[in-house]
């Protein structure tokens, strides 16, 4: 009788859809990456936190809409305080820096290093910034491997950890969380070779494809004095 229940317990543990649907982590890359260039449009609340090495924390909220077809992508902040109420689009080769005190838009060429502080991931081009979801993509320069599958609200979450190929980088690994009901990332945690969190970002409220229009995410207020900084 123990015998047949432990028989039925191992089958019942092995037809369990965490392990019995597991993906390589190259398949669950490769999915990200089919999603990643299918996605017509997109919007989230970013949500998370950057952390300095003394501990002090700046919490994040930070509205989202991205049309990767036209390399476009808004970002409208409301937290941190000190942000709150700017506005930065990024809009193929260049980018457009809303402050909400001084009611200015500085714009700036994409591959200008001034440009938000040079934290613009670059194009293929060199010169408009990279705007994907594709996690093989930006994080090329890492070695990916599956740490787990969690549960999560729409099913299966798989957990893929990126290790920096680069000992001494600043970010040595990232843990990224993807759901499988749509192969697109909801969160990233960025973290040093000693543990510490240098940040947390989530993707919450998620919404693909919904026909986002693209003069509406390009919008900025139009009474702004506007400083073009991009080099002609």
């Amino acid at each position: 009788m123990r015998r047949a229940a432990a028989m039925v317990a191992v089958l019942a543990l092995a037809a369990s859809p965490a392990l019995a649907q597991a993906l390589d982590v190259d398949t669950v890359l490769a999915n990200v990456t089919a999603a990643a260039r299918a996605l017509k449009d997109a919007s989230f609340l970013l949500t998370g936190k950057l952390v300095d090495t003394d501990g002090t924390t700046i919490t994040l909220e930070i509205e989202i809409e991205v049309v990767p077809p036209e390399s476009l992508a808004r970002a409208y902040i409301v937290q941190p305080d000190a942000l709150a109420d700017n506005e930065i689009v990024l809009d193929g080769p260049a980018v457009y820096n809303y402050t909400f005190l001084t009611n200015q838009v500085m714009v700036f060429d994409a591959d200008d290093p001034d440009a938000l502080g040079g934290l613009l991931p670059k194009g293929e081009d060199g010169a408009s910034a990279e705007i994907s979801l594709d996690l093989g993509t930006i994080f090329a320069g890492y070695d990916a491997s599956l740490d787990s599958v969690e549960k999560g609200a729409n099913g299966d979450v798989y957990v893929v950890k990126f290790a920096n190929k680069d000992p001494s980088a600043l970010v040595l690994d990232v843990t990224a969380r993807i759901d499988a009901s749509d192969w697109l990332p909801r969160q990233l945690v960025f973290m040093q070779a000693d543990g510490h969190v240098l940040a947390e970002l989530n993707a919450e409220n998620l919404e693909i494809d919904t026909g986002l229009d693209p003069a509406k995410v390009r919008q900025l207020p139009a009474d702004a004095e506007v400083i073009d900084n991009r080099h002609r």
